[in-house]
């Protein structure tokens, strides 16, 4: 219970699961709630940013202080703080967003200007469904359509890691506005139905089967290195968020492997073909 990144605990206030193994002043009943727009998930109230949560992502909230709610992203068991404007009342999403980017608007019509941009995974509660716009409970929002699809009916995996080819590079990044290594790895598991850790590192750990260097690469399965992640695609190719080419490429393995080794990340540590737990 150590790693801060999963301990729901911020030293003052912790969940009362923990009583007994943490310290703190005071032990709570996490309260439900869920993103009502794309925040970061930080360190601390307005530190440095962990990761990156979107629309309709739960989250259990744990400690309010001011503007900043500390708590745990329910989807990986990642805990930090978010500004607390970015939640609102928990609902049973019925979507999820089945494209890179799409937009939402104020009216079901294209005319009337973007309001919210909602990202791969972001879980949305369909109303009604017209003349191709999908009404959401939220505020009267309405989003096209044949860019949701049906929270029980997931995305292929590499499928959903090309959607991204070409979106930049962004650490901590989970949205098609920008995203990095383990961040593509989370969004397309997720996205495929299956469940994913947040950090490269704690991907390298997730239950599977651990691969040898002549073990054949299947599309899905993942590379890790010091740090960085990639998931193989298939026909000698892999997928990865970088900071070599600041966006998401599609590429050999063996271009990939020669040029990391021979950067300070260094050489493949392990390779994993990750069990693919539900969501």
């Amino acid at each position: 219970m150590s790693d801060r990144r999963l301990l729901a605990s911020n030293g003052r206030t912790a969940d009362i699961a923990l009583k007994g193994h943490v310290d703190a002043d005071a032990y709570v009943t996490p309260e439900p709630w869920r993103l009502t727009q794309n925040a970061w998930l930080l360190r601390a109230p307005g530190g440095e940013a962990d990761r990156e949560c979107l629309w309709g992502d739960p989250f259990d909230a744990i400690e309010t202080r001011g503007a900043f709610v500390f708590g745990r992203a329910v989807k990986d068991g990642y805990v930090g703080w978010l500004p607390t404007e970015a939640l609102g009342a928990p609902s049973e999403a019925s979507h999820m967003v089945a494209v890179r980017t799409t937009w939402s608007y104020r009216a079901p019509d294209f005319k009337t200007g973007p309001w919210l941009a909602l990202h791969m995974t972001s879980r949305v509660a369909v109303t009604s469904v017209e003349n191709g716009w999908a009404a959401l409970e939220d505020g009267e929002l309405f989003v096209p359509e044949r860019h949701l699809r049906p929270v029980d009916h997931p995305l292929e995996q590499i499928a959903a890691a090309r959607a991204f080819l070409g979106t930049p590079y962004v650490w901590a990044g989970n949205s098609g506005f920008g995203l990095d290594c383990s961040g593509l790895v989370q969004v397309t598991m997720n996205a495929a139905g299956c469940t994913c850790a947040g950090d490269s590192d704690l991907q390298e750990e997730m239950p599977g089967q651990n691969l040898s260097p002549e073990d054949e690469l299947l599309p899905g399965d993942l590379m890790f290195w010091d740090g960085h992640v990639a998931i193989a695609t298939g026909q000698g190719t892999l997928i990865h968020a970088n900071a070599q080419h600041m966006a998401v490429v599609e590429e050999p393995v063996d271009a990939a492997i020669g040029r990391i080794a021979a950067s300070e990340t260094g050489p493949v540590t392990s390779r994993l073909r990750p069990e693919r737990r539900p969501l």
